[in-house]
């Protein structure tokens, strides 16, 4: 998971100077953070791992996991957030997907 956080960070510092809001963020100086490897369930294949990241940072709260993430619902964990995506409001092309079921 750190890696994961680690890698979103480095992706965010490059896309930020690319189109030139780099200089409007503050510095942080990096050595200030204590970087903590927690001991959480880990997927079963390789194939399960973003529903993974999803579900950890759905549920983690005051430096914990609010509740255990559990291999056996992945597919449930699956269903939901791609019902969320499908069903937001912000979702541009929802209209199409309900079209497509339709057919």
């Amino acid at each position: 998971m750190c890696i994961f956080i680690i890698l979103y960070c480095v992706k965010v510092n490059v896309l930020s100077t690319v189109i030139g809001i780099q200089e409007k963020r503050p510095s942080v100086d990096m050595t200030e953070f204590e970087f903590v490897v927690l001991e959480v369930v880990q997927q079963l294949n390789p194939t399960d791992c973003d529903i993974f990241v999803i579900k950890f940072m759905q549920l983690w709260s005051n430096g914990g996991l609010s509740r255990a993430i559990a291999n056996d619902k992945v597919i449930k964990y699956r269903e939901k957030i791609l019902t969320q995506l499908i069903m937001s409001l912000e979702n541009e092309v929802r209209e199409n997907v309900y079209q497509v079921w339709d057919q």
